[in-house]
């Protein structure tokens, strides 16, 4: 019988392992693509027809559009631009959600820093870039004057405006302005969430071609005390399968509008807030697979995430028993943490992490990914709110008391020095 193919948009290193196995199924090429002009796209689908690649995937935010334009481009029922725009758009994405906090649109270019600084409800705030990602453009907002130096940061940076300009203009050619919201701004105003509090989560699912909301798996982000990301944990271990329902029905609450605007045929990644109270809130959506957590679905319940985008987009058969359903009816399965290692100082990266632990950890098969090389020296320049991703290494264990446990070890051996400020929350302790 022979095997499916399909298109990997620009893989990065650490993904070696994964296509390799996945290449015992099916004929997995690798594609790189660079710009979303008609010409380089039509070349696209010309040699995937001519390789027989019957879909092509795209896992990080810059394949996302890609993945779109190659796919229509094979035939297949891919999600609308118009939809697209609502998921690249933070403020539009919001403007979706049942009973959402505070939120409104802050537009430097067309009002004055004194008419922003009135609609602002209550300080501190949260101030968004709404077309940047990673850590980028966001802003944690205590005075008015703070927030008169992002604006006029903004209203100087005509690079950036004219960047998010074309971007815009490329999702939406060819659609209808008439269904084109009247207000798509450059940044979102938002309730700031105590992180000490409030728990996110990352919720992976998809639309079927004839837009049934399909549940995939559910992972727990787990940060320290000065909001520096720590890690994701699969499954995640502050909630339970009786939370399973209400995540349902708030997901389906959502989707259900965003698959009204075309949203098909795709997976997609929702970050989102439980509440102290158990209310859900959105943080924002991905129009993707979440490529890291591929691992994680993999490691703790035998499942790939890769190949179901894949078989998703080119109209295949998809499993039925998904990681949500497994972690729903008590399958047996690990608990996989990406223990995520950054840094908040400048310096070389040698000087910061221990590489012959490093060394070990791979030389025992431990999966580690290196966003930055040993060689590299970070600058001030290089800093975001969260600090400087520098790894992200994957620990799977038999129960969360041992994932927690292995973290501790990891991140006691790895740094040189101890990171300042990084006060663990008190349910992760052993």
């Amino acid at each position: 019988m022979s095997k499916s193919s399909y298109g990997f948009l620009s893989p990065q290193p650490y993904m070696k392992d994964a296509i390799e196995e996945m290449s015992t199924r099916a004929d997995i090429h690798v594609m790189e693509a660079d710009t979303w002009a008609a010409d380089e796209i039509a070349r696209h689908v010309e040699s995937c027809r001519a390789a027989g690649i019957r879909s092509v995937g795209g896992f990080a935010q810059k394949d996302a559009f890609h993945h779109i334009l190659i796919n229509e481009g094979l035939g297949n029922k891919a999600p609308s631009r118009l939809s697209f725009l609502y998921c690249m758009n933070k403020y539009l994405m919001r403007t979706l959600e049942t009973n959402p906090f505070y939120f409104d649109y802050v537009d430097p270019l067309n009002e004055t820093d004194d008419e922003i600084i009135a609609k602002i409800p209550h300080w501190p705030f949260m101030l968004k870039n709404t077309s940047l990602s990673l850590g980028r453009g966001i802003f944690k907002i205590e005075t008015p004057d703070e927030l008169r130096e992002v604006l006029k940061s903004y209203r100087e940076d005509t690079d950036l405006q004219e960047l998010i300009a074309s971007q815009y203009a490329s999702y939406l050619e060819g659609v209808d302005p008439a269904t084109v919201p009247d207000i798509v701004p450059p940044f979102i105003a938002e309730t700031l969430v105590d992180m000490n509090k409030a728990i996110e989560y990352c919720y992976e699912g998809y639309v079927t071609p004839d837009g049934k909301v399909v549940h995939y798996a559910l992972t727990e982000e787990v940060y320290f005390s000065n909001h520096q990301a720590l890690g994701y944990v699969t499954p995640p271990i502050s909630i339970d399968t009786t939370m399973a329902a209400k995540i349902e029905a708030w997901i389906e609450d959502y989707m259900g509008k965003i698959a009204a605007l075309g949203y098909v045929g795709q997976f997609f990644n929702i970050e989102f807030w439980v509440m102290p109270d158990g209310a859900i809130h959105l943080v924002e959506i991905n129009p993707r697979a979440a490529h890291s957590y591929h691992y994680n679905y993999l490691y703790s319940f035998g499942s790939s995430l890769y190949e179901d985008n894949f078989r998703l987009a080119a109209g295949e058969p998809m499993e039925e028993r998904t990681p949500w359903i497994k972690w729903r009816e008590g399958d047996d399965h690990k608990f996989t943490l990406i223990a995520l290692i950054t840094a908040k100082e400048t310096g070389a990266v040698s000087d910061i992490l221990d590489y012959d632990y490093v060394d070990e950890l791979e030389r025992e098969g431990i999966l580690v990914r290196h966003t930055r090389q040993r060689g590299d020296v970070l600058t001030d320049g290089d800093m975001t709110a969260a600090g400087v991703m520098l790894l992200q290494i994957w620990l799977v264990s038999d129960s969360k008391e041992e994932a927690i446990t292995k973290e501790h070890e990891l991140r006691r051996r790895i740094y040189r020095r101890p990171q300042r400020d990084a006060e663990y929350p008190a349910y992760w302790s052993v």
